[in-house]
This record gives structure tokens, C-alpha cells and sequence, in this order.
């Protein structure tokens, strides 16, 4: 008894469910059978189709992607393609370089992720690597070791630098040998990758090689060479002081001519305004080196530099005593000193003298060296160009009027003194005034070759073919659904007669006499805007008038008498079924 009441309360769950359902499908359709539902049906689908291929397009449009790595080996390009893989970020590789790509929102949780995992494996790692060096290591090893670990830090540190995709650095330290003649100089050869567009600066480019060559000893910078991806040349040999010199001279030019310009626009600029002066001045610098030694002598004034005076004088003695052997010998010891004063008494003879004296004169005179600065401005030339002033001609147009004379004399006494105008220099100044362009013309390129309205229209021709095929082939199948064939044929054409006879009460009607022409009732009923009535067609005189009036009829209702027809159609196919 108990199972028969579970059983009964479940049928009548079930049953109720199932009317509830039918209930629910009944009232759908009758919604959808209505006139308004049946008229905005068509524009609901389009909007639902519309806002459906939209969030289609959003969703499955690809994001934008950058590159994570450039130069990879193929075994690390599938680690690193397998890794990010697993951990559920889009990857890709490039068609044309084998970059590896990823999201631009998922460029640094790429990164992170991928240096958990140790990858890529060959990223430069500097000197970490010599931390796994065993310890039976020879000696060429651990220098080859070393060289590396020398490179790839350097590498790091130029990656660094603005504009720098990638580097690589190659190094050939040669061997150290006893013999001073054979050692030679270490060379270093630098490969550096640029992004789109960029370029190095002569100063990144100098930076770049006193970097290397400052972090290998004995290694000079114009053994340092650097070359990018498309193998231009970028550094340039420095043992050539002239090419040195050049640049030198040329940059002191450009900062001298960059000074005289500010000069004259911050002169003429608050005169003139923002906007309507340009200036260019042109210095001629000479950078000869001159060393002048002038030597100037006065034949007037003389001084006594030296003098030297010399006297000679020569004596010899009478002879005496008796020629022979006995006169030359040496007398006593006694005798010779009593004799000595007599012997001083008698005086020599003097035989000859003569005596000399030397003057030496020293003319005045003056030795001056001079040493000419390089740099002197030998020339400067300015040219200055004035916005034409705009003003009203008789006409009440605008027109250009250029500078009279006495503004151009005006303006160039201010500009001699901003620059410091000398006639013997032969300095020259060109004032001029014409009419400035706004805007640039821009290449105008055809719309249908423009990228942006390419990628658009292949999308609207997407997005075309999903609503002809949504309204071609899928709206037939869903009114088939919705709407069953034999729903429409239980509507009564009296129901449908009385609907038409209500409308045709609230409309305003006019009034037909007898004998009347077509062209009459249309000239009624163009100014009333009224309906047309049936009963026109009792009225009417011709067959041509009462068909014209039914086209009238049909043109103004056409919606009514499509669905009469229709309704006539189905209830004609349901006898012929049910017979």
C-alpha cells in the first residue's frame, strides 16, 4: 500500500512537471506568434548575433605578443616552448627569426618562471660556472674557463645598454710566453644585436670598447671591434690622431655656431615671437698652429760685455866674470851670501816690452717667441628667416606683408651686436621674411592599401558570412521549431475578420458617392491620410478600378494580407490532411 502511494506521488510530480513544462512551451509560442514578437524577432536575432560574434572576436582575437628570447639553441628553444606550456601561458614561435613568443602581460611571469627552472641553459652565467669546476681541472681548462666566464659578464653588461637586443663577446688572449718578443696583445671582437630601429651613438660606441678594454689587461682599445647584426663596422680604429682631431675640430664648430644661434634667437624672440624666427649661423674656425720667434736688435745703444788688458816685458842680465872653467863654478857657500846683495844691486837690462787690451761690445737686442691659439674664428656668417607678418587687405582678406626695410635694419643692428660682427673678418648677415608652413603634406596612401582597413575589412567579411549563414540556414530551422505548421491554422479566419474590422473602426473613414473615379478616391485620400475601405470596391464603375484599388489596399496592408493569405493557405493544407 505504501509502495502504491510513493508511486502515485511520483506520477503526479512528473505529470505536473511535464504540464508545467508544456504550459511554459504553449506560452513561448503564443509570445512568439504575436505580431510585435514576429516583427522584432529579425532584429533581435541580428543584435544577439551581432553581440555573439563580437565576444567571439574579443575572445579569440590573438594578443599582442613580444619577444622573451632571440638567440636560443633548438634544444633549449623546446625546453623552454615545453615549460611555459605546462604552466599554461601561450606560447609561439616566429616564422621568420625562431624567436620565442610570448603575451606582453606574460612576459615577466615567463621569465620567472623559466629562471626557477634553471632555463634556458645557454644564457651567459659569468663566473658562476667556475663554481663547478673539479678540482683535477688542468690548467688550460680553468683558463679556457675563466675566458669564458670573462665573456659572457661582459656580455651581460652590455646587454644592459639602451637600444641592445643581445651581445656576445669574443676574446683571443694569446699565451704568456718568457720571451718578451713573442708575446703579443690580446684582441676582443664584440657582436652586438639592436632593436628595430636603433642605433649607437659614437659615445655608447667608444663606451662599449673602454669597457672590454678595460676589463682584459693588456688589451688596447684599437684592438676592440665591434659589429651589429648587419655587419657594419661600428667602431673605428684610433690610431689615426688626425681622424681624432677631425671630430674634435668639428664638434667645437658645432657647439660655437649652436652658441651664436641661441644669441640671436633669444634676441630677436621676444620681439618677434614664438615660432616666427629661425636662424642658421655659419662659423669659419681656423685650427692651424703658429709659432712665431722674432728677434729685434738696437745698433744704437751697446754696452761693454768684456775686457781683457796684457802687458809682456822681457830683461836679461850684464855677463861678467871671466870666460873659462873657473868663471862657472859655483862659488862658496859664504861667498854667495855676501855676495847676494850685490848681486840684487845690479839690475838686469831691460830688453823689449809690450802690453795689449780687449774690448768686447754687445748690442742691444730683443727675442720674442709667440705661439698663435688654435681656434680663431676667421669668419661668421648668419642667415635669419622672418615669419611674414598677415593683414587685412582693403578686401577684408588675409595676406602676407613682408619686412619693410628699416624692421631688416633694425633687426640686423641687434644681430652684429648679439654676434659680434667685424667688417675686417668680412662677416656677412642675411635677413629675409616669407611665409611659414603650418602643416607638412602627407603621402596620402589609398584607403584599400591601408593595413588598418584591411585587417577591418576581413573582419567585417567575417563577421557578413556568419549572418548570412545564422539567417540563411538557421533561422528557417528555429522558426520550424518555435513555430509548428499547424499552430497558425487554428486561428479562425473570423477572429482575424473581426481584428480588422476593429482596426478599420478606429481609422478614419471617407465617404464614396456613386459614379465616382479612381483618380477622385485617390484624391481623397492623399490629403486624410485615411484608410481604404472595402466598400470602395461596390463602388467602383470599372473591373481596372477595383483592381487598382485592391493593389491600393495591398500596398497599405501589406503585412495584414500576407498573414491572411498565409492563414487561408495552412487552413486549406490542414482539410486536405484531415480528408
Amino acid at each position: 500500500m505504501a509502495d502504491t502511494t510513493v508511486s502515485n506521488t511520483n506520477e503526479n510530480k512528473s505529470g505536473s512537471l511535464v504540464s508545467r513544462t508544456s504550459t511554459a512551451i504553449t506560452d513561448i509560442r503564443r509570445f512568439l506568434n504575436e505580431p510585435a514578437a514576429k516583427r522584432a524577432l529579425p532584429t533581435a536575432l541580428a543584435l544577439f548575433v551581432t553581440f555573439v560574434g563580437i565576444i567571439l572576436f574579443i575572445v579569440m582575437r590573438e594578443p599582442a605578443k613580444t619577444t622573451l628570447f632571440s638567440s636560443l639553441t633548438e634544444s633549449d628553444k623546446s625546453k623552454v616552448v615545453e615549460s611555459l606550456r605546462q604552466n599554461g601561458i601561450s606560447v609561439s614561435l616566429d616564422s621568420a627569426t625562431g624567436e620565442v613568443l610570448v603575451p606582453s602581460t606574460d612576459y615577466y611571469q615567463s621569465k620567472m618562471l623559466l629562471a626557477a627552472e634553471g632555463l634556458p641553459e645557454s644564457l651567459p652565467s659569468g663566473y658562476d660556472k667556475l663554481d663547478d669546476m673539479p678540482m683535477g681541472t688542468s690548467r688550460s681548462v680553468e683558463a679556457v674557463k675563466i675566458r669564458q666566464g670573462l665573456e659572457n659578464e661582459l656580455a651581460r653588461s652590455i646587454n644592459e645598454i639602451s637600444g641592445i637586443l643581445g651581445a656576445r663577446v669574443h676574446l683571443a688572449i694569446p699565451e704568456k710566453s718568457v720571451f718578451v718578443r713573442e708575446r703579443g696583445k690580446p684582441t676582443a671582437s664584440i657582436f652586438v644585436k639592436l632593436g628595430a630601429g636603433r642605433s649607437l651613438g659614437e659615445n655608447q660606441i667608444r663606451a662599449i670598447v673602454h669597457l672590454v678594454s678595460s676589463s682584459v689587461p693588456n688589451l688596447p682599445s684599437e684592438n676592440v671591434t665591434v659589429v651589429d647584426q648587419h655587419g657594419n663596422l661600428l667602431s673605428k680604429p684610433s690610431d689615426d690622431p688626425t681622424s681624432a682631431m677631425s671630430n674634435n675640430q668639428l664638434e667645437y664648430t658645432m657647439k660655437l655656431e649652436q652658441v651664436y644661434r641661441q644669441r640671436v634667437l633669444s634676441l630677436l624672440t621676444p620681439i618677434l615671437g614664438a615660432g616666427n624666427i629661425t636662424a642658421q649661423v655659419n662659423v669659419d674656425v681656423d685650427f692651424t698652429t703658429q709659432n712665431v720667434t722674432e728677434e729685434v736688435v738696437d745698433p744704437e745703444s751697446s754696452a761693454i760685455r768684456s775686457e781683457q788688458a796684457t802687458q809682456d816685458m822681457t830683461s836679461e842680465p850684464e855677463a861678467k866674470g871671466i870666460p873659462g872653467a873657473v868663471a862657472n863654478t859655483p862659488p862658496l857657500a859664504a861667498e854667495l851670501a855676501t855676495e847676494a846683495p850685490a848681486t840684487q844691486q845690479n839690475q838686469s837690462k831691460i830688453k823689449s816690452q809690450s802690453s795689449s787690451s780687449i774690448k768686447n761690445y754687445e748690442v742691444s737686442k730683443r727675442v720674442t717667441a709667440t705661439r698663435n691659439a688654435t681656434g680663431q674664428i676667421k669668419r661668421i656668417v648668419a642667415a635669419i628667416l622672418v615669419r611674414e607678418k598677415m593683414v587685412l587687405n582693403e578686401l577684408g582678406e588675409r595676406v602676407a606683408q613682408k619686412l619693410s626695410q628699416e624692421e631688416k635694419a633694425n633687426i640686423e643692428a641687434l644681430v652684429r651686436d648679439a654676434i659680434g660682427f667685424k667688417d675686417e673678418r668680412g662677416d656677412s648677415i642675411t635677413i629675409s621674411s616669407g611665409e611659414f608652413v603650418e602643416d607638412l603634406e602627407m603621402i596620402n596612401v589609398p584607403w584599400y592599401e591601408n593595413s588598418a582597413i584591411r585587417e577591418l575589412l576581413g573582419k567585417l567579411f567575417t563577421i557578413t558570412i556568419l549572418a548570412i549563414v545564422t539567417f540563411g540556414a538557421l533561422r528557417p530551422l528555429i522558426s520550424r521549431i518555435l513555430v509548428p505548421a499547424g499552430e497558425m491554422g487554428g486561428i479562425s479566419s473570423g477572429a482575424i475578420a473581426a481584428e480588422d474590422d476593429e482596426e478599420e473602426e478606429e481609422q478614419d473613414k471617407i465617404e464614396v458617392a456613386e459614379g465616382e473615379s479612381l483618380e477622385d478616391i485617390k484624391a481623397k485620400l492623399k490629403p486624410k491620410k485615411s484608410a481604404i475601405s472595402a466598400d470602395m470596391l461596390d463602388t467602383a464603375n470599372t473591373y481596372d478600378d477595383k483592381v487598382a484599388i485592391i493593389r491600393m489596399i495591398v500596398g497599405d496592408e501589406a503585412g495584414r494580407v500576407s498573414s491572411v493569405f498565409r492563414n487561408m493557405m495552412k487552413q486549406a493544407s490542414n482539410q486536405e490532411e484531415e480528408n
